[in-house]
């Protein structure tokens, strides 16, 4: 009798969709080892070890080919552990992917330390806290409400705080629009920029000849995705893609706004706009 040929749990699942005969099954979200071990083949041997893991978990290809170009980009190499003082004692061997059995996930704490409480907001009195929540949807096909137009009246209304958080952020008139409220209006400001997106934020900066001096009031802070790290100690971590506003902790402006050094406005889909109450 021949042995039943093992298959990944997203392979099995799709067999058992595309087949008319299979009765639904309960979906099951526990953490899926084969999808591990392959990602884990890819960080320490490359694309080869990643196809050899699938074949030998039975599982498909789940990453497409920026996902796995994009890994293979980010890969941390683990920290050097110091030198064992008198020398290695006899019989012990370092510790390799291959000698690490599959076993369970590694979580990665957030090695960044948590940002000062800005000012004293949070403790502060939230007399909007009361007040009815509300939303708005813009589409860009609203040629009355441009969003870009929407973000800079954002920037311009608010009086005391002013978080924002970009993947990318090289626009410069709404750079000027943030230094108007730091340095003119007094207001705080914290941008939050993913840590791939840095590099194009200080080459605007030194473009239009930004210095330290000029962001006094402005806390620029670097941010990452989740972290994921493989058994052999590398590592990668993912990207920061969301983009909002939140000004005077009232209102929040969420979507897909991305400036391209161009007046054009491009991909966009939807903004948010709407009162939150929620905040402490």
């Amino acid at each position: 009798m021949s042995r039943s040929r093992h298959l990944g749990k997203i392979r099995k699942r799709l067999e058992d969709v595309k087949s008319q005969w299979v009765q639904p099954a309960k979906v099951d979200f526990s953490d899926n080892e084969s999808v591990r071990l392959a990602t884990d083949a890819l960080l320490d041997g490359g694309p080869e070890a990643y196809w050899r893991a699938l074949s030998q978990e039975g599982e498909v290809d789940f990453l497409s080919s920026v996902e796995a170009q994009y890994i293979q980009a980010q890969v941390r190499e683990p920290p050097c552990p110091p030198e064992p003082l008198g020398g290695a004692e006899p019989g012990l061997k370092a510790l390799d992917s291959s000698s690490l059995q599959s076993g369970t996930y590694f979580p990665v704490a957030s090695e960044g330390s948590e940002p000062a409480l800005l000012h004293s907001w949070a403790s502060a009195e939230k007399p909007y806290l009361k007040e009815k929540s509300s939303a708005t949807v813009y589409f860009q096909t609203d040629k009355h409400n441009n969003i870009r137009d929407l973000i800079r009246r954002c920037i311009t209304r608010t009086s005391q705080v002013l978080v924002i958080l970009m993947d990318v952020f090289t626009d410069v008139e709404i750079f000027c629009d943030i230094l108007e409220a730091a340095n003119k209006r007094g207001v705080f400001v914290c941008v939050l920029l993913d840590q791939g997106g840095v590099k194009l934020f200080q080459e605007m900066c030194d473009k239009v000849q930004i210095s330290d001096s000029h962001l006094k009031n402005i806390s620029i802070r670097s941010v990452e995705g989740e972290v994921y790290c493989a058994k052999s100690g590398r590592k990668f971590a993912g990207q920061i893609l969301e983009k909002f506003i939140i000004s005077d902790w009232r209102f929040v402006l969420s979507g897909s706004y991305r400036n391209r050094n161009t007046k054009e406005i491009k991909p966009l889909s939807s903004l948010k706009s709407f009162n939150i109450h929620h905040c402490s």
